[in-house]
């Protein structure tokens, strides 16, 4: 099963730039024309995956929009809906918050292709996680209506403090969620 398992690897978070106009911050198609050739990892541009669009202020991540290539990032990621969208989240979150965008890369091995329903099912399943963190996400497609759950004592409450117990601890490890040192 794992020969089957298609790779996505993590970029980011990129800062985007926007501007202080009347109404709140924006972004404008000025501060992304040079966002492909400027940012570090400038090889992404042409690739597919899933992008997560979000804010961010001192240590607080949020989640608001998830989003997937069918083409490549560069396509699509900042299309005029795209931007609207954006501007939209900016200014909810009227603080200091700064927009930034993620990525989770398409890993090509070998000639093997991606088909665009493993792309829209992690998609999903992102846009499932996402909407734990924050409830107001900004797209719902695929959220599931049915009741949710959560599992504690794995470390991190809804604010994210709080030390996993020991047999949270064994579940992390147990399920592969070692994803922040704990």
């Amino acid at each position: 099963m794992k020969n089957n398992l298609k790779r996505f690897k993590p970029f980011g978070p990129f800062e985007i730039k926007f501007e202080n106009m009347p109404g709140g911050k924006r972004i404008t198609k000025d501060h992304l024309q040079t966002f492909w050739t400027t940012m570090k990892p400038n090889k992404i541009g042409p690739t597919k995956g899933v992008y997560v669009f979000g804010m961010k202020v001192t240590r607080t991540l949020l989640p608001c929009y998830i989003g997937k290539t069918k083409n490549s990032f560069e396509k699509e990621c900042f299309t005029i809906r795209n931007i609207n969208i954006y501007n939209e989240e900016i200014i909810r979150y009227e603080r200091n918050y700064k927009p930034f965008i993620f990525f989770l890369v398409y890993q090509q091995e070998k000639k093997q292709k991606i088909s665009d329903k493993v792309i829209r099912e992690l998609e999903t399943y992102l846009i499932n996680l996402a909407v734990e963190r924050n409830p107001d996400l900004a797209n719902t497609r695929g959220i599931e209506d049915e009741d949710r759950f959560e599992i504690v004592d794995i470390g991190g409450s809804e604010k994210g403090r709080g030390a996993p117990t020991r047999e949270g601890k064994f579940f992390k490890e147990m399920m592969g969620l070692n994803l922040s040192a704990s």
